[in-house]
């Protein structure tokens, strides 16, 4: 038969050992918790750091991106200014009449025997559209006086100014003989009206060139 074991110690000596090992067992659990918490906090504040840094590096970009900012108000205010100067050019010549272009665009038309002896030239700028009969509203006149050989090159002339785009209603005031030493020539009289075409802001490649 097995050996019995009998306690003969006192049970509150038992008592007392049952005690002592829940009091070291939580204080292992406590020391345990104190530990990972401990783990916890050092990841954490490792954690924290890394923040911190990546923040101070955004803030610094921050600073640096500002700065450019700033430099590029600079450009923009620049800009804002050409083009409020742009505005007040084109405000200030779309109702401009270029003489250069319409005289150069006479002399593309001029018949080879018809010479002007005075040209004169006054605009009154109109505003408004065409017409009923899609006649352009005119803005001055043009007086053409001249000489030539024979009555019929008056009105090619005449015919010539029609055909300029600036140009309407070209019209005969006088054609009348004369003589020029022992050559007989006609003396002419002649106008036209300027159309709408002649505003820069209607004319092709209306921008301001020398």
């Amino acid at each position: 038969m097995a050996p019995r074991r009998v306690n003969l110690l006192p049970a509150t000596l038992e008592a007392g050992r049952r005690a002592r090992r829940q009091v070291f067992a939580i204080g292992a659990a406590g020391v345990a918790l104190v530990s990972v918490l401990g783990v916890v906090y050092a990841l954490q504040n490792v954690r924290l750091r890394n923040e911190r840094t990546k923040l101070e590096a955004q803030q610094s970009q921050n600073a640096v991106l500002r700065a450019e900012v700033a430099q590029l108000a600079d450009f923009a205010a620049l800009e804002r200014e050409l083009n409020q100067k742009i505005d007040l050019l084109s405000g200030l010549t779309k109702n401009e009449v270029r003489w250069s272009i319409l005289l150069s665009n006479m002399s593309l038309v001029i018949p080879s025997d018809v010479w002007l002896t005075n040209l004169s030239g006054s605009v009154t700028a109109q505003t408004g559209a065409r017409d009923d009969n899609e006649q352009l509203a005119v803005l001055g006149t043009i007086q053409l006086n001249g000489t030539t050989l024979e009555h019929i090159d008056v009105a090619r002339w005449l015919t010539r100014l029609a055909g300029v785009d600036e140009f309407a209603l070209p019209y005969l005031s006088l054609s009348t003989k004369a003589t020029i030493g022992s050559t007989e020539v006609v003396n002419f009289n002649s106008s036209v009206q300027l159309s709408q075409d002649a505003f820069r802001r209607n004319q092709r490649a209306g921008e301001r060139r020398v």
